[in-house]
């Protein structure tokens, strides 16, 4: 007796264990619609609207497995030729007797009966079977309870696994199980859980995020700083511009998003220099054409320096175009107008103004009207013209002085 109890207990187990296996590949949405109609939860403060007893009906004929409807004496309202299929009689002859007048005596009768009187109960269990030929067929029954709208008490709809024939009835396992899904007490706490991790996760993830942000700017500004240093610079030059470059960005137009991303990029707009000879950054007097052909080259090797992660996209260009000048007259590519990077246009003009306005070693520094006026006179020709004119706007409001303080090194005049 144990050991049978253990057998039927095992085979179970592993009849819904290939149940679950065959969710992944569960029956079309229509039927999973279908379904979800017919299902009355009580208790759970969401059942869906009541549907007519013939639209009930039609909805059990696209369910993938065998299913009855009963009423609470019993009597087979209706069901689909799967089920007529497994009672062994065609379904039409079988629609409006009772389902107990199959089962030979009363204690065959006797567990429906029980389950009968607790109509609105749902479940699922392994039981037996009785055909109209009087042949057993151990099933595995599930049933709810289904509100119908011209019906007080509604309907008990069944559903059945026949469990011989497990591989013929692959489809009806399939949706059995999504079955007794729904049914489970812990779905909505599977889904509750399910949704905090997500946000757990999308935490680390946004995280994660910020420490790679963190991170490349880090890098930005060592290498920024490297750069600087042998052109004899605190550093102080680059954080200008890349104040100049965040605030022309949002006077064109920009958002604040790629204003910012600029703004940070422009950093890097002379790393190359790290590859040009200390005795050309730092003479004092006019450079050679060879060493002018070795300097331009600071804006080519700046671009293949920087890493080509997508991060440091608009770094590279502005790295190797921020010499181009408006009507092409520029290097390395000689472009012109529209055809320069918007970026560079951008970081172009503030690397001038701050350059103009600051001391080098070859030149003293211009004051800011000088500067200026400079800046102004070459819109169209070494600038692009409407960037020139917000940093122009920017000067005449007193924000480009409100930009600098705490890194001038250049006379305010």
């Amino acid at each position: 007796m144990g050991l049978n109890r253990r057998r039927t207990h095992r085979n179970i187990s592993e009849i819904r264990a290939r149940i679950k296996e065959g969710i992944a590949r569960a029956s079309t949405a229509r039927c999973r619609r279908s379904y979800t109609l017919l299902m009355d939860t009580p208790g759970t403060g969401s059942a869906p609207a009541r549907l007519t007893l013939p639209q009930v009906r039609q909805l059990i004929e696209v369910l993938p497995c065998a299913a009855i409807l009963l009423d609470p004496q019993g009597g087979i309202a209706h069901l689909n030729d799967a089920a007529g299929a497994l009672l062994g009689m065609p379904a039409q002859d079988l629609l409006g007797r009772n389902l107990l007048s199959l089962y030979p005596d009363e204690a065959s009768r006797q567990p429906l009966r029980d389950s009968l009187r607790q109509f609105h109960q749902r479940g699922e269990l392994e039981t037996t079977l009785w055909r109209a030929d009087g042949q057993q067929r151990p099933v595995i029954a599930s049933f709810n309870h289904v509100a119908v709208a011209d019906s007080a008490r509604g309907y008990r709809l069944i559903t059945l696994v026949d469990i011989f024939r497990l591989k013929d009835t692959e489809a009806s396992l399939k949706f059995q199980q999504e079955f007794l899904v729904q049914m489970s007490d812990t779905v909505m706490q599977q889904a509750l859980s399910l949704k905090e991790l997500n946000e757990k996760l999308e935490q680390r993830v946004q995280q994660r995020t910020r420490e790679l942000h963190d991170a490349n700017m880090d890098a930005i500004y060592m290498l920024a700083v490297a750069a600087e240093a042998k052109d004899h610079d605190t550093g102080a030059h680059v954080l200008r511009i890349q104040r100049y470059s965040q605030a022309l960005a949002c006077a064109i137009g920009l958002n604040e998003r790629e204003a910012d991303e600029i703004g940070y990029s422009s950093i890097l707009h002379d790393v190359g220099k790290l590859h040009v000879p200390d005795h050309i950054l730092n003479k004092p007097g006019p450079l050679s054409d060879e060493e002018r052909r070795a300097m331009e080259q600071h804006t080519v090797v700046g671009e293949r320096i920087l890493s080509t992660r997508p991060f440091f996209g608009r770094a590279r260009r502005i790295a190797r175009s921020h010499h181009e000048n408006f009507d092409g007259s520029g290097y390395p590519d000689g472009l012109k107008g529209q055809e320069i990077p918007l970026e560079a246009r951008i970081v172009h003009v503030a690397d001038v103004y701050d350059a103009l306005t600051s001391a080098r070693a070859y030149k003293e520094a211009w004051s800011v009207t000088t500067a200026m006026r400079m800046i102004r006179e070459s819109a169209g020709t070494l600038f692009d013209p409407a960037i020139a004119s917000a940093l122009a706007q920017l000067h005449d409001s007193g924000d480009l002085r409100t930009l600098t303080l705490g890194f001038c090194d250049f006379s305010p005049k």
